[in-house]
């Protein structure tokens, strides 16, 4: 899902999130099934109540689990941010304003592993905490186009290190941010090379060009978060800007992601 939030801007808790997509006005953790969602608070408040986040300088976080007190369970909305990769859940991050009833807008996010951490709960005791490392979804620091046009007579390597990009990731020793980065990397850099400037849903070339040359495509994310990775290229496909938004927000988005993802999958099937 495309999500109508910037990164940086003001959003009303109740308003801006709960009355348009669901989900609990009271906890940290808010589970938006309706959306396939998981939106995550974060905020200088949250240490009182032994919540222990913090934000990295490499832009990842540290983000503690749900439970205040005691040893932490993976259950509920721990438990679905722990799966939310194999679930197709999406994860976004929001921050306090202060003591205002505003949020601002931190991104969506990947989490691809978990530890467990000696913490001090909201009780005064000391506990085991899961605490949750979160990468920015989609910064791997290099512009895809760019790998592709770099890398482009190196398909069959740029083939070869998607697919093992792909592989099941969901695991506590899944690595950290710069091992995410460089998944999400070679799956668009190898999609922007099978879609060689020409849009993979409606076969029209690429509307224009970049300052770099390279024909302007977009990585659509079919069926999200699935197949057990950040991306997989059985599920992305490089198509034109306008038809990214008629995947997302189309009357027929459900028949047009259908057609797109057997496509898909069969032009990789044809590729071996």
């Amino acid at each position: 899902m495309e999500w109508p939030f910037v990164i940086g801007q003001r959003y009303n808790r109740r308003k801006d999130l709960h009355e348009r997509f669901g989900g609990s006005r009271q906890n940290g953790m808010i589970s938006m099934p309706r959306v396939r969602a998981l939106a995550l608070i974060t905020g200088e408040g949250g240490k009182l109540a032994g919540y222990m986040d913090r934000e990295l300088p490499d832009g990842s976080w540290r983000y503690t689990g749900e439970g205040p007190s005691g040893d932490m369970q993976m259950v509920r909305q721990n438990r679905t941010l722990r799966d939310h990769v194999a679930n197709g859940v999406d994860v976004l991050l929001f921050e306090k304003d202060g003591s205002t009833p505003f949020l601002i807008y931190r991104g969506q996010f990947v989490c691809p592993s978990w530890d467990v951490e000696d913490q001090r709960g909201a009780d005064g005791l000391m506990r085991k905490a899961f605490v949750f490392n979160l990468v920015p979804l989609g910064h791997d620091g290099e512009d895809p186009i760019q790998i592709a046009v770099r890398d482009a007579t190196d398909f069959a390597g740029l083939r070869v290190r998607a697919y093992a990009a792909a592989a099941p990731a969901l695991q506590k020793t899944a690595g950290g941010p710069a091992t995410v980065y460089q998944r999400s990397a070679d799956v668009r850099a190898y999609v922007m090379a099978r879609a060689a400037g020409v849009c993979e849903a409606c076969a029209a070339p690429a509307p224009f060009e970049t300052a770099t040359g390279a024909p302007y495509l977009e990585a659509h994310h079919i069926d999200r978060l699935s197949d057990g990775g950040p991306d997989d290229p059985r599920r992305v496909a490089g198509i034109c800007p306008n038809c990214h938004k008629r995947a997302h927000f189309g009357s027929d988005r459900v028949a047009f992601n259908a057609t797109l993802r057997a496509r898909t999958v069969d032009r990789e099937k044809a590729l071996g």
